[in-house]
């Protein structure tokens, strides 16, 4: 089995609100296997920006509901977008918005999956805005649901698809940052010295890649070369970064 995540830096412009990036989302489609797959993807510039602007992560205001209604049209829009591009490659793929399955603070229940899965289908999921038991509402990340999928099925291989070429020693724009070809699942003085000055949320995705290296292979690879998920996918070299 492989588990994707299509990193919403890749699918979408993350500066410019709902800007979708079509050509990059087929070319990936065209580079999945048609079956033993699952697909979560991120919410890029369909739901992060909203949910900066109303807070959703502070939890639940009467003012906040038109702009949690908001995020869930524009996520179900998104979703919609990437489900045509898998169908489109005869990829049956079928939609689980989380808020259908999860509240948080609640234990998730996957059990759907398990159906679809033993159906021949493949299960599209993604990070959204979702309600909560204790916030009322708040956002559930897609690397969580990979963390959580990876724990269940244990694939074969996972995928993380990404803006640059993989994990890097500091920021990627920076000249003397260099891709980190192997990160050891586990914690230790030489990798930590590479990887300390990695900035935003970097360092919590490696902390989430890490736990899934114990049940799956990870690799992180650059979603705008969609042939590299082919190299993988047949052990052929590429150019990334695998979690061992």
């Amino acid at each position: 089995m492989l588990l994707i995540k299509l990193g919403g830096s890749v699918i979408s412009n993350k500066k410019n609100y709902r800007d979708y990036r079509e050509s990059v989302v087929r070319g990936i489609a065209k580079n999945l296997p048609k079956e033993d797959l699952i697909v979560v993807h991120g919410a890029g510039s369909f739901g992060h920006i909203l949910a900066d602007e109303f807070k959703i992560t502070d939890g639940f205001e009467e003012w906040k509901r038109l702009g949690f209604a908001k995020i869930e049209r524009d996520m179900l829009d998104l979703n919609l977008r990437i489900l045509d591009a898998l169908v489109s490659e005869d990829i049956p793929a079928v939609s689980m918005p989380p808020h259908s399955f999860i509240t948080m603070g609640k234990s998730m229940n996957l059990d759907i999956f398990d159906f679809l899965l033993e159906h021949g289908f493949v299960p599209l999921t993604f990070g959204d805005a979702v309600f909560d038991v204790k916030r009322g509402i708040n956002i559930l990340s897609g690397d969580i649901l990979m963390m959580e999928l990876a724990k269940r099925y244990r694939p074969d291989k996972t995928i993380f698809l990404t803006d640059v070429d993989g994990i890097y020693t500091g920021p990627p724009d920076r000249e003397d940052s260099s891709l980190i070809r192997e990160l050891p699942r586990h914690l230790d003085p030489e990798t930590e010295i590479k990887v300390s000055d990695v900035t935003g949320g970097m360092d919590l995705k490696i902390s989430v890649m890490r736990e899934i290296a114990n049940y799956s292979k990870v690799y992180v690879i650059n979603g705008f070369h969609p042939e590299r998920i082919r190299a993988v996918l047949n052990d052929d070299d590429f150019v990334g970064t695998v979690v061992l």
